[in-house]
């Protein structure tokens, strides 16, 4: 297991609070009984077929921050993801090399570990996958791949330092550069926060105004049905309702139903990110309550999760927006420390003969169970009783099944006629998956 090189002796702090169960100065017992659902973790996954390396890591920052990745080599990915700016832009729209502003808001890199898919519609399925998009996007970075390994070579000390960070391959190619720059942006946790020190029990970490706009966050408002977790991310993709319209995820994975759906952000350093939302379309966090109490747009797209409406008078949003600002670290904070450990895929359930046929529920954005047995031939049955829509994408080297879109109520059959282990996940909340194992 390694550990990630940053500075974290304050989230160490917050871990041993966590680890002993203790309360800081003034804690209350009423305090909200669900804030082991905000903890956050202290521990990145990392794909096992790139672990992370010191090496890796130094090599990463260092192409992060290479304008030799560009075209004219005149920006690098550092560019358009600052750290004073919450590794975003603050433009609107992020502008590429040659001076044009693209079609999104450039998104934070902050807590992309725990992301499973990747750019505002998700179509990048890893970090690895991501990394040489926007180098050649010709409204971005606007790099001719094939030709990159050419142009970093002979760098003498660049060649050394692929060899240190990948010596069973000591070479400048596609696949080393993604995945250097992959585990550098894996380090880039966010920093403990005055929510962090509330949830650790800390009760004047935050003000009263902030509490009780946790409160409503978590309640009233339903900010917390998208915005869940320590991220403040389900990974999913949503349509919030904004006046723009666009394929969003519906485009990537062919469903219409998700057409207008994009990814929901962290809200962590959240107020180093302005604008907001995919298309930079909100100036401040003012406006974006304003958007959901008075401006959603509503249509057979709208995602489930928004509440059917939305009254919020301007102490609570005042009160929200108090708790938004906890969400913030101190300027001068570094990214924290956590583990690094081997991604593990969910497993399936032990023991016993393999059934034919086994029936799986899809409740609250996860399945019943993490993983399955199966006789060869049998069926998988995937009943959705969420209030969501839901789907279930199937694949392995020798199968690919998708679903399309089920509504509440509506279930699907799933037949495996081979042996093998297969990953289901649903297109629309990524974070939900399950192993299938399908033996003879």
């Amino acid at each position: 297991m390694g550990k990630v090189r940053r500075s974290g002796l304050a989230l160490a702090a917050v871990s041993l609070v966590f680890a002993l169960g203790l309360a800081g100065p003034g804690a209350q017992a009423d305090r909200p009984s669900n804030l082991a659902a905000w903890v956050r973790p202290d521990s990145a996954p990392y794909p096992t077929d790139n672990p992370f390396s010191p090496a890796k890591l130094d090599l990463g920052k260092r192409l992060f921050e290479d304008k030799r990745l560009s075209g004219a080599n005149t920006m690098s990915c550092a560019s358009c993801h600052d750290p004073a700016k919450g590794f975003s832009d603050a433009r609107p729209r992020a502008v590429g090399e040659g001076g044009a502003a693209g079609p999104m808001h450039t998104p934070t890199l902050w807590n992309l570990a725990w992301t499973e898919q990747l750019f505002w519609d998700g179509r990048a399925g890893s970090l690895e996958k991501q990394a040489l998009g926007p180098i050649a996007n010709p409204i971005e970075m606007n790099q001719d791949l094939a030709a990159l390994p050419g142009e970093l070579s002979g760098d003498k000390d660049l060649e050394a330092a692929f060899a240190r960070a990948f010596p069973e391959n000591p070479v400048i190619d596609l696949d080393n550069i993604a995945k250097s720059i992959a585990i550098f942006e894996r380090t880039l946790v966010s920093p403990v926060t005055p929510f962090d020190r509330w949830v650790a029990g800390d009760e004047g970490a935050i003000s009263a105004a902030a509490k009780r706009g946790f409160a409503l966050f978590d309640g009233k408002a339903a900010c917390s049905n998208c915005h869940k977790g320590w991220a403040f991310t389900d990974g999913a993709f949503h349509d919030i309702g904004l006046t723009a319209t666009g394929p969003g995820r519906g485009g990537t994975v062919g469903h219409p139903e998700l057409f207008n759906s994009w990814k929901t952000p962290t809200l962590r350093e959240i107020g180093r990110t302005a604008p907001y939302m995919h298309d930079g379309s909100i100036a401040d966090l003012k406006s974006v309550l304003q958007h959901y109490v008075q401006g959603v747009m509503h249509r057979p797209t709208l995602s489930r999760d928004l509440p059917a409406r939305l009254d919020l008078d301007a102490g609570e949003q005042a009160d929200i927006l108090a708790f938004l600002d906890t969400l913030n670290a101190d300027p001068t904070a570094l990214p924290a420390t956590v583990a690094a450990v081997a991604a593990t895929d969910p497993g399936p359930l032990a023991g016993g003969p393999a059934p034919a046929r086994v029936e799986v529920t899809q409740r609250d954005t996860a399945f019943s169970v993490p993983g399955v047995r199966l006789r060869k031939g049998g069926k998988l049955v995937i009943h959705n009783e969420d209030t969501r829509v839901h789907n279930i994408r199937v694949f392995a080297a020798d199968m690919d099944y998708d679903s399309g879109v089920q509504d509440p109520g509506q279930s699907v059959e799933v037949l495996f006629d081979h042996e093998g282990r297969f990953r289901a996940v649903c297109n629309i909340h990524p974070k939900m998956k399950m192993s299938v194992e399908v033996v003879e």
